[in-house]
């Protein structure tokens, strides 16, 4: 029978059996020349975020065993099979998370309907609590709906995997409360806490510091020795419901798939509802295990969930992005010291959810230095951990588990990539420093010059200049040079390392930031870096390929500089991605990627800036009529825009006065219809509708049209889901007294006494409106006109609060 085990060519069973109850306990011998179970991964393996979710099974401290014991559950992993389906990590993996829900709550049903039967009162919300019926759910199918959650970008999906977690542990808190009122409370009879063999659930979480073997044993020494087979039968009895106690006790599993669902919120509290449940780990650690609970911990998939939630940049304010870095690098430090459990030691993600911290602080100019810093520091953990590595030879495996961790911090694609947008929000801050500074000394200059020639001098040949040269392009040059030390990594064979097309985006991103008026020749560099990507393609580098996020960055480039041709060239680049789709003779297409709706906006916007609208109107049709690209809401903005522009410019030189204004509101008025139809995501603002009166109010024309493009934008916002605010009065006003004044008294005076008594009867009678109702700008003040009175229009004031009732600014 030895050398048989010792071949792996049988298996031993042994059962062991009581008058009462019968315990089945399988001992399996396999091959003696295997040190891992096949589909196992090691214990001491560090998983990061994006790590997939593996099920080790327990082992005993012999490598040759497996101990398994239907009272934990637990099947002979050879074979990998599962006590209940829900056991497998691919159960219900690709279901909706309601879906996965349903099954759990008829599971529960089920659960309740089997107590009921024997006389156990409870329900869904006080579930019953019977150790003599078989196990209906555990702690693993609460897990499977909370990850599904976890999982899943649906509204509300953190709150309901909070929910879940939380009916989880009042289910384990009345299974404790029913053992205790059976047993009394808990002691050390039940499983001595010294006789450990690791014990872990389905998810490689330790669960419990005993095996059910370990227990039957202590409980056996325990017994006296004339003890009473009652009284055995009872020990392996409370063994038992102990153990199915310890079944549906939370683990970190849950919690971590908690965290996970904040850290997937958009909402401005997740950052601190991770927080929360993460704490809760921490404070959990502190308890000492118990014969009903195992120990519960954080581990390094815990922090790394957390940090992805400090890191994802929620809200909108730039104290908060620096207090969620420092706080994300402080937990990375206190991850790192020696006092740290092994379990929670950093990897490469969790240095990188650090950085991408620090580059949410978009305004930090010191962000650079913070980032270079910690990729040094993941640089030179990664030299020392080889230096050791190479040194120790692997011969001492625990003394190695000191620094093992240190083999999983490796600087990769993704972290230098980083590193590289953080040299260039350095340029940015550096740049509009420069630029702020450059602008002041042209003003000065100018002013200096005219004042120059109004004394007869002449102009100055002096040209301004900045006194500083720190225009951001150093930090540029850091930035490229980061590029080309991927590209340097990538030859020599590291294959986590390359030089992608987001690397180079990130590069052009930085181009297009520093291109302005002042700086023209920018864009050229960020053309020469688009050739370079195109040429890569060419050559058969499919990672370096541009997108037309690429091309989008150089057009950027070029519509910021405002030059005589900038917004010709941003269009010769989307003639460019056009014409490469067609298929040349040989039957080819161009890696060239075709135009999104971003790039047809950022070329109008170009048009929009050297004030031509006709070509930007131009553009929105060519988008409307073509199959591939729509336009959104925004193309429709900057269409109205540029026709408001011209109106105010005067530059309309063959249409009439408001003819521009016109146009404007009749593309508003188009896209309020396609907005109705529901057929896209178009949609209206309330600031499109404002600047039609605005421009309106502040046009030079006085034609009649112009009153009657600002009444329809009136009672069109009046009318839609914005609503209308005391700034659409006061325009109004203006609007009304200018056409109205010179040209017809009584029509002025009916139109101001309704509009008065409209804006009274809304609740935005406001200072601003009573100051231009008394003293207008375009006429006589209406005191002074046909007898006409302000007092007649609003009483003698104070004026009633129901008048001024929805202003926001009450003064």
């Amino acid at each position: 029978m030895t050398r048989l085990c010792r071949q792996g060519l049988i298996a031993a069973h042994r059962r062991v059996t009581s008058s009462s109850n019968c315990a089945v306990i399988t001992l399996r011998c396999v091959a003696a020349t295997t040190s891992t179970i096949v589909g196992r991964p090691p214990h001491d393996t560090l998983r990061s975020i994006n790590s997939p979710s593996l099920i080790p099974f327990p082992t005993s401290d012999c490598p040759s065993r497996q101990f398994s014991s239907f009272f934990f559950g637990r099947h002979d992993n050879s074979t990998t099979t599962y006590q209940q389906p829900w056991h497998n990590p691919s159960f219900m993996l690709e279901c909706p998370p309601e879906k996965v829900e349903a099954w759990l709550q008829s599971q529960l049903k089920a659960a309740v309907k089997a107590a009921n039967e024997r006389g156990v009162p409870g329900d869904l919300n006080n579930l019953p609590i019977e150790f003599d019926i078989p196990v209906q759910v555990d702690t693993l199918a609460y897990q499977r709906v909370i990850e599904a959650y976890a999982r899943s970008n649906t509204s509300g999906a953190s709150q309901k995997a909070e929910y879940w977690i939380g009916r989880l542990e009042r289910h384990y808190d009345a299974a404790v409360q029913v053992y205790n009122a059976k047993y009394g409370v808990s002691d050390d009879s039940v499983a001595s806490t010294e006789d450990t063999n690791g014990i872990v659930d389905g998810e490689g979480t330790a669960r419990t510091k005993t095996s059910a073997f370990a227990a039957l044993v202590a409980s056996r020494k325990a017994a006296p020795p004339n003890a009473t087979t009652e009284q055995s039968s009872t020990n392996m009895q409370r063994v038992k419901h102990a153990a199915i106690v310890r079944s549906v006790q939370p683990t970190v599993d849950c919690y971590n798939a908690v965290i996970e669902a904040w850290a997937n919120d958009k909402d401005l509290i997740s950052v601190v509802r991770s927080r929360r449940w993460l704490s809760k780990l921490e404070d959990a650690s502190k308890d000492a295990p118990t014969p009903l609970s195992s120990s519960l911990q954080p581990n390094a998939r815990s922090y790394d969930l957390y940090l992805h939630s400090c890191s994802r940049g929620i809200g909108k304010q730039h104290k908060q992005y620096r207090h969620r870095a420092e706080e994300a690098e402080d937990i990375l430090r206190y991850r790192m010291s020696p006092n740290a459990p092994l379990s929670i030691r950093p990897t490469t993600e969790s240095f990188n959810f650090v950085i991408r911290s620090w580059t949410r602080c978009r305004k930090e100019l010191e962000v650079a230095i913070k980032v270079m810093a910690l990729v040094r520091e993941m640089e030179g953990i990664q030299r020392d951990a080889l230096l050791k590595q190479e040194k120790s030879g692997r011969k001492k495996k625990q003394a190695d588990d000191i620094w093992r961790w240190k083999l999983g911090v490796v600087p990769n694609t993704k972290t230098y990539t980083m590193a590289m947008d953080a040299w260039i929000i350095a340029a940015g801050c550096k740049a509009s420093k420069w630029s702020s500074e450059q602008r002041s000394l042209n003003n000065t200059y100018n002013q200096r010059a005219r004042g120059r020639e109004e004394k007869g001098h002449g102009q100055s040949t002096m040209s301004p200049a900045s006194t500083s040269n720190d225009d951001g392009t150093d930090e540029m040059e850091n930035a490229e040079s980061i590029l080309k030390y991927i590209q340097t990594l990538e030859e020599i064979g590291r294959t986590d390392v390359r030089a992608t097309v987001i690397a180079y985006n990130t590069l052009l991103s930085g181009w297009a930031r520093l291109a302005t008026t002042l700086r023209p020749n920018v864009p050229l560099k960020a053309e020469e870096l688009l050739h370079q990507m195109m040429q890569l393609s060419e050559n058969g580098d499919i990672d370096a390929a541009p997108d037309a996020t690429s091309f989008n960055a150089v057009i950027k480039a070029w519509g910021n500089t405002q030059r005589p041709n900038s917004a010709s060239r941003c269009e010769w680049w989307l003639r460019k991605m056009i014409n490469e789709q067609q298929i040349n003779i040989h039957g080819e297409r161009s890696s060239v990627p075709p135009p999104n709706v971003q790039t047809y906006n950022l070329v109008m916007e170009a048009w929009l800036k050297l004030g031509d609208p006709s070509r930007v109107q131009d553009l929105l049709l060519e988008m409307d009529a073509s199959s591939d690209v729509a336009a959104n809401s925004e193309s429709f903005s900057k269409v109205i825009r540029a026709w408001l522009q011209e109106e105010l410019s005067n530059t309309n030189q063959y249409g009439l006065p408001g003819t521009s204004l016109e146009n404007a509101f009749n593309w508003l008025q188009e896209l309020m219809e396609r907005e109705k139809t529901n057929k896209s995501d178009l949609g209206s603002s309330p600031d499109l509708y404002k600047a039609i009166l605005k421009t309106a109010a502040r046009t030079d024309a006085t034609s009649k049209n112009i009153l009657v493009v600002g009444q329809a934008a009136f009672w069109d916002m009046r009318d839609s889901r914005f609503g209308i605010d005391a700034q659409a009065y006061e325009w109004l006003l203006e609007i009304g007294a200018k056409v109205l004044g010179p040209h017809d008294t009584k029509k002025r005076d009916d139109f101001v006494s309704s509009l008065v008594q409209q804006c009274c009867n809304d609740g935005y009678l406001s200072a601003k409106f009573i100051n231009k109702l008394a003293n207008p700008s375009h006429y006589k003040p209406i005191q002074e006109s046909d007898g006409v009175e302000l007092a007649l229009l609003l009483g003698e004031p104070p004026y009633p609060t129901s008048w001024s009732r929805n202003l926001v600014d009450k003064r």
